[in-house]
């Protein structure tokens, strides 16, 4: 049975398809060669095919692997986060446990804050980047999902926004929350729920 996110994955691929066999008819000099670019559309479709396959199988390793942590499933209670987002965090942080502290986590991430004190800049907080890139992208990613509608972010993003934030600089302050709650379910070893933004003291503390 295909996932969710592979059905959409099909879905985009058929239409990608059609796009490519309308505009194989639609452009000028190619009627008579039609045949033969029909057919090389059908192949790079079976490469597509096999690519498709083959991630499918990776997916359904990573999920397998992922039972074998106990912490994961906190992880994955967030909606907005699934199996690849949620393998790769694990893979690239390594034991989400071993960090005592959130400063730890927000470092290796590269998503901890430092002050520009000099000219016009004075007082203005920027995210390092010094940690590890993938970390950052994931989360990232992770949180576009969180403020789609219905989202669990959604209403925080909104108030940024509304607050006068930059679109880039609201996304750059839920993946930093979203890291937050990632810390606190697996440190908690609980799950998220609607009412863990206000129940948990460390999302209070870091507020």
């Amino acid at each position: 049975m295909h996932s969710q996110e592979g059905q959409q994955r099909e879905k985009l691929r058929e239409d990608r398809a059609k796009a490519l066999y309308e505009a194989a008819k639609a452009s000028i000099g190619v009627t008579e060669g039609l045949s033969s670019i029909t057919r090389e559309i059908r192949e790079l479709l079976s490469v597509m095919e096999a690519s498709e396959r083959f991630t499918e199988a990776l997916e359904r390793e990573m999920a397998h692997h992922l039972t074998l942590i106990p912490y994961s499933k906190s992880i994955l209670s967030l909606k907005g986060i699934k199996v690849v987002t949620a393998a790769g965090l694990i893979g690239e942080a390594g034991d989400f446990r071993k960090f005592r502290t959130l400063s730890e986590i927000m470092k290796l991430v590269g998503l901890d804050l430092y002050e520009i004190s000099s000219g016009k800049h004075w007082g203005k907080r920027h995210i390092s980047k010094r940690g590890r890139p993938l970390l950052r992208k994931l989360l990232y990613y992770a949180a576009l999902n969180m403020i789609r509608k219905g989202g669990i972010m959604r209403h925080r993003y909104q108030r940024y926004l509304d607050s006068g934030m930059p679109k880039a600089k609201a996304l750059i302050a839920i993946a930093r929350k979203l890291l937050i709650i990632i810390f606190a379910v697996v440190r908690d070893q609980s799950v998220y729920n609607k009412d863990f933004l206000t129940a948990s003291p460390l999302i209070k503390e870091a507020a």
